[in-house]
């Protein structure tokens, strides 16, 4: 799939890119039976919303939800549909061109995982840029969210702050855990230009690992599923003994 130069630009400009009806929908109900079987099993690994201490989360495992799962972890070696998908040669064509890459490599080590939203128990995800805990040589990644259903403002779609991968951010501007202090004077203007990222079934958001971006939480009494993989291009490895090489890369 060749992006137009149009794409390009705003991809650089904006710091993501969504592709309508990306997916071959055979596969995607493949990865939705998947999703639905390892959730009802509770499959490990995985992460609970009580564990997170989000807005709106379970206030602590005990508590009511407080078994909620928010994201099926390693989601390449479940199943041949999620590495398939992860693979996908259309997918790897658009990441070549947004990454000026020949060589596209797969991170196991981040992201690679099913986001779940639950009704009732799911949390709101405060500002945040994926690049805050990773460590690469440099910040070139990309993110693709391929959403399994609908995604809207109502079920917890990603908001997203256009250009702001570019944003030189003082030590004042985030909290401790590196979330956007929503309060700084200089916040207020990305705030006011966010971007609500509806999506349908089969839709893939690629965004840049710097951009900011955030959730509400789901409101509806459906879940919501989205799948989740970050990537690279040549030179640009995770550093040494630090936790982005918890898990072997992968040329796709």
């Amino acid at each position: 799939m060749r992006l137009s130069d149009s794409e390009i630009e705003q991809f650089n400009n904006d710091g993501y890119l969504i592709k309508r009806k990306l997916i071959d929908m055979a596969l995607l109900n493949d990865l939705r039976n998947q999703v639905k079987i390892q959730l009802q099993l509770r499959l490990p690994p995985f992460e609970l919303e009580a564990e997170v201490g989000y807005p709106k989360a379970p206030e602590s495992v005990a508590a009511e939800g407080g078994l909620t799962i928010r994201r099926l972890l390693l989601a390449f070696s479940r199943d041949t549909s999620f590495r398939e998908w992860a693979k996908n040669k259309v997918v790897k064509n658009i990441l070549q061109q947004l990454l000026d890459s020949a060589d596209v490599y797969l991170v196991q080590s981040h992201h690679n995982c099913i986001m779940t939203k639950q009704p009732q128990y799911s949390s709101q995800t405060g500002w945040h840029r994926d690049i805050r805990y990773w460590k690469f040589s440099d910040d070139l990644l990309i993110n693709s969210w391929l959403a399994m259903g609908d995604e809207n403002n109502a079920n917890g779609c990603l908001k997203v702050l256009p250009g702001s991968h570019e944003l030189k951010v003082a030590n004042d501007m985030v909290d401790k855990d590196l979330f956007l202090n929503q309060q700084h004077p200089q916040a207020k203007a990305w705030l006011d230009a966010a971007v609500d990222v509806e999506l349908s079934a089969g839709d893939v958001l690629f965004f840049h690992a710097g951009l900011f971006h955030a959730a509400n939480n789901n409101q509806t009494d459906q879940a919501k599923f989205s799948l989740v993989n970050s990537y690279h291009g040549a030179g640009n490895f995770p550093l040494e003994n630090s936790k982005s090489t918890s898990y072997e890369e992968i040329l796709i």
